[in-house]
């Protein structure tokens, strides 16, 4: 089981697995459960509290009544609340460590200051920052629908599409505020009945520039392993392409129902070179867009140079490939040199937006 979290299966393996899943209810409830409670033992983040040490939330906090628990993290709980000034429902996140140390503090406050600057309908909002007995709590709309590690892949590759196209607005939203995710998976998204999907969970985010801050006394590689970018896995910092690549292999695995290993040098389930991404795409999903299967190509290519320069340039090729519809000619199909970034085909005006500020 740990194998198939991490992706260090073969295609073969990875792709039985799956189906498996997909038929047995018992191996796709516990699958959902291990993606839910933020992967394997190997995750690099905050363990969570050995039993009996958590805290017990009063069941009102301040105008919230808790309902029930929706979910639980190595830094705190989320619960389904009644707002009882404005008779609506939210998501309450609380920090339930009954000693909170200073990291889970700082992660609560950079959570808060990230979110509270994304306004964008592909991202949860965020309502109100309060305090309960010392420990911060956060309260998000609440979404009701299908958080995509619910999903059995592998999807049609046009729901995929239109999964992509929402969730990289949404990215985009976060970038453009200068603000990180660093970990986008599955769990972290979540499917609204209307079909909208939004981003979550910013508790692992940091902010580029000059407000870039890091948990005092947290690890220096952060998030889920098995969806980082592999200059991430070896210590390299986080940055808008390492983001892109874990929206890459989010995408891939819905599509596929295969999560590839990222670790540098892995003998198996690794992806290959860009130029057989697309043969690959093909196999594994006949009739895929060929500009959708390159544009995963270039989110997922090994080197971050070969990626996208930021979430603008991965927003305008997904919804030009939208756009198409799902029977393009071949004159619609993006090379992925122009999908890249600046080269010798790009206009003036792509070539900006693809290499973003300060290429």
């Amino acid at each position: 089981m740990t194998a198939l979290l991490e992706g260090r299966l073969a295609m073969a393996a990875n792709s039985l697995a799956h189906r498996h899943a997909a038929e047995c209810s018992a191996c796709h409830a516990l699958l959902v459960a291990l993606a839910r409670g933020d992967g394997p033992a190997s995750e690099l983040r905050s363990p969570p509290s050995p039993l009996g040490a958590a805290w017990t939330p009063p069941e009102e906090v301040d105008e919230f009544r808790l309902v029930r628990l929706l979910g639980r993290g190595g830094m705190g709980a989320v619960y389904l609340a009644h707002d009882t000034s404005t008779n609506r429902r939210v998501a309450l996140k609380l920090c339930v460590a009954r000693q909170p140390d200073a990291g889970t503090l700082a992660s609560f406050a950079i959570e808060a200051r990230a979110i509270s600057r994304i306004k964008h309908p592909n991202v949860v909002a965020l309502h109100r920052v309060g305090e309960v007995g010392g420990r911060p709590f956060l309260v998000y709309e609440y979404v009701e629908g299908q958080c995509l590690v619910e999903l059995r892949p592998p999807l049609p590759w046009q729901r995929v599409l239109h999964i992509a196209v929402g969730l990289a607005r949404g990215l985009r939203a976060a970038h453009q505020r200068g603000v990180l995710h660093r970990d986008i998976k599955p769990g972290n998204a979540i499917l609204a009945p209307d079909g909208t999907v939004k981003l979550f969970d910013f508790g692992l985010a940091t902010f580029v520039g000059a407000e870039r801050l890091t948990s005092p006394s947290g690890p220096s590689v952060v998030g889920t392993p098995r969806y980082m970018a592999p200059e991430v896995r070896q210590g390299a910092g986080a940055t808008p392409r390492s983001d892109l690549y874990a929206l890459g292999l989010l995408l891939f695995e819905l599509c596929t129902g295969w999560v590839p290993s990222s670790r540098p040098g892995a003998a198996h389930g690794a992806l290959p070179p860009e130029d057989g991404m697309r043969a690959l795409m093909s196999e594994l999903v006949p009739g895929i867009d060929p500009s959708f299967a390159a544009t995963l190509g270039c989110c997922l290519a090994a080197d971050p140079g070969e990626r996208f320069a930021h979430a603008d340039a991965l927003c305008a090729v997904l919804e030009h490939v939208a756009r198409s519809g799902s029977s393009p000619g071949a004159g619609d199909w993006l090379p992925p040199a122009l999908l890249r970034g600046p080269g010798a085909h790009a206009s003036e005006g792509q070539a900006g937006l693809l290499r973003g500020p300060g290429a």
